[in-house]
């Protein structure tokens, strides 16, 4: 069984939920869990189970660079905050030393070509650098955060979201987690109108008033407020999983 986090920017907080409920309440589930996989954001909280990152010090860091990229004038958009710096430090910082072993071969990281726009999912790391470097670029989205992309390999590579949102590793079933509504297997269950659906780079996505909501929080952080409530929402919808699938 896998575990892919599809990417959504600031509101992987919502992913930050599922995965602490998930090792609280079905330990061996994350125990048994064959690979890990994420694109963006959704790659950064793949990681830190894959590699046994510790999670509570891990979602602490994230929710309070959220906070801070709110306190800025122009939010993430202000020259003065690194969004890009401030990854890399909670990675150096929290990420084993072995993290790359460790995940070689049990994270699968959606990441895009600069060369040929096309997408990779990488998965063998050999050295701490190179994984952080691959997650970075999972995260990179060019202009917002600059023009000075991350480099693997001797090559140019950007946010894996643009090609593959939820990338799937190559043998097994999948679970995947999305903090759109839509058909993963966790996610948010809205009861409103469904307009239209979409397929958004691998990831489904019901057109109603909730998830058109959520879309202002991909490049915009939100309140503090809405972020203790993304956070609970995923505790939420990863519980009502793990229940249903008697997984405790």
């Amino acid at each position: 069984m896998n575990l892919s986090f599809a990417g959504c920017g600031f509101l992987g907080v919502y992913h930050l939920g599922v995965a602490t409920c998930l090792t609280s309440h079905a330990p061996q589930f994350i125990k048994n869990v064959t690979a890990f996989a994420g694109a963006s954001a959704g790659s950064l909280v793949a990681a830190v189970l894959a590699t046994s990152a510790p999670l509570d010090k891990c979602s602490d860091y994230v929710i309070e660079l959220t906070n801070e990229a709110r306190r800025h004038p122009l939010g993430p958009f202000n020259p003065q905050f690194d969004l890009v710096g401030s990854l890399r430090k909670g990675l150096e910082l929290y990420l084993p030393s072995n993290s790359h072993r460790i995940a070689s071969g049990r994270l699968f990281i959606s990441v895009t070509s600069l060369k040929d726009r096309k997408n990779a999912i990488l998965s063998e790391f050999e050295s701490k650098e190179d994984l952080i470097q691959v997650l970075l670029a999972s995260c990179y989205i060019p202009f917002y955060a600059g023009l000075n992309f991350p480099r693997f390999k001797g090559q140019a590579w950007y946010d894996g979201g643009f090609t593959d949102n939820q990338p799937v590793p190559p043998t097994g079933s999948t679970i995947r987690v999305s903090p759109f509504g839509g058909n993963s297997e966790i996610c948010p269950r809205d009861e409103s109108y469904v307009f239209s659906e979409l397929n958004w780079r691998q990831m489904h996505v019901y057109v109603n008033k909730e998830n058109i909501s959520r879309g202002r929080h991909v490049l915009y952080p939100p309140r503090k407020q809405l972020l203790t409530k993304l956070f609970a929402n995923g505790n939420d919808d990863a519980l009502q999983f793990v229940k249903n699938n008697r997984l405790t």
